[in-house]
């Protein structure tokens, strides 16, 4: 099979496409605009032949026009002569480029009788074939796990670019033992403590962890550690932490850093992990502390008051400021997950679930009841 593709920003019709018909030969097709187009193009170039997608050397990058139809059949007339394309093994896919190469190289499909197709959200593909002098079409739904096993770091760097990805994180999978572990084993040990300065489990034992973590350790550490682990339990290949980031296209936030991403069923999913205590709980240990040396008086009680109340402002203000952020980056992503180690007030849930796209915010002792219905798409409305 011989795939002429045409190439743009956004990369998994391209992937998805090449996943699933794993052709012969690739022929990218891309205009001069080295964001939308042509700088796409070479990083899925890239991503192909490194992942094995396409056989070595056999994804070719070709320019077309993007602004003048009859251009742009012209060129793509060329390119078929100036390969001697077999025109039996030739498919189209005009999912990508703009509108206009899209209608463009469609038609010249249609007169040089060309199988072609469009692959349309929720990975449906539909099929244009000439038969009897008129074109008939068909639909196809594509596997959600085809490219499930591609690494979540080369598919970040694929989308953004190198300049985006500063550094790909650890890779994270189930070693021996973790592969061993029975998922109520892991959710007895979520329902507990999961910080290690406080006697928790060290979720590493777990993992197999390839690649250095360029951030010295953290009290929350173990929480990401932990949250991983349920995702590779429920099936997912392979995840990324602490994936350093320079600023996203379209986003308005500066470098940062992605606890965890993962790629499963078409999409890149971000995870924000944050184990911190409650205002109430630092309230409830400071009460503790003090009640040690006698019994409170009305005026303490009072500033006691006043000081958890600060501080419920102060975490729901944090909390939504987190929420937003994971927001934009699970927009640009695919999908966003917020994993925490208390239930956050109503009020910044209700902020999570009117964001768009929605962050799934998960307690972490429901990981392992929760994750397989979430993964699968069914997340309760």
């Amino acid at each position: 099979m011989i795939l002429l593709s045409l190439a743009s920003r956004q990369i998994w019709p391209q992937v998805l496409s090449v996943a699933h018909l794993k052709p012969d030969q690739l022929f990218l097709l891309h205009s001069d605009d080295i964001s939308e187009s042509a700088g796409p193009a070479r990083r899925l170039e890239r991503l192909f032949e490194a992942s094995g997608l396409v056989p070595t050397g056999h994804t070719q990058l070709e320019r077309v026009p993007h602004d003048d139809f009859a251009a742009i059949e012209r060129r793509f007339d060329e390119l078929i002569a100036a390969h001697q394309l077999n025109l039996a093994k030739c498919v189209v896919n005009f999912t990508g480029g703009n509108k206009l190469m899209a209608t463009a190289v469609f038609r010249c499909a249609a007169r040089r009788g060309l199988q072609a197709f469009y692959l349309e959200r929720g990975n449906v593909v539909t099929w244009f074939e000439p038969r009897d002098g008129d074109l008939h079409t068909r639909s196809e739904s594509l596997p959600a796990k085809l490219t499930n096993p591609l690494d979540p770091a080369a598919l970040l760097a694929c989308q953004f670019g190198d300049e985006v990805v500063r550094f790909p994180g650890e890779r994270l999978t189930l070693n021996e033992k973790g592969a061993r572990v029975l998922p109520q084993d892991l959710a007895a040990k979520l329902q507990g403590e999961t910080r290690l300065d406080r006697g928790a489990f060290d979720f590493r034992k777990w993992l197999a962890i390839e690649g250095p973590s360029p951030c010295p350790p953290r009290e929350g550490d173990n929480l990401e550690y932990a949250t991983a682990c349920a995702l590779l339990l429920a099936g997912v290949p392979a995840v990324r932490r602490s994936v350093e980031l320079a600023t996203l296209p379209g986003s308005p936030n500066a470098e940062g850093e992605l606890d965890l991403v993962f790629n499963w069923n078409g999409r890149l999913w971000v995870v924000d992990c944050k184990d911190r205590v409650g205002a109430e709980a630092k309230v409830d240990m400071l009460r503790t502390a003090l009640l040690r040396g006698g019994a409170l008086d009305r005026h303490a009680e009072a500033l006691l008051s006043s000081v958890a109340d600060d501080l419920k402002d102060r975490d729901l203000r944090l909390l939504r400021e987190d929420l937003l952020q994971i927001a934009e980056v699970g927009g640009l992503l695919g999908c966003a997950l917020a994993v925490r180690s208390a239930r956050p007030p109503q009020q910044a849930l209700e902020f999570a679930a009117s964001r768009h796209p929605k962050v799934e915010v998960l307690l972490k002792s429901e990981l392992i009841k929760r994750l397989p219905a979430i993964l699968a798409g069914r997340r309760p409305r």
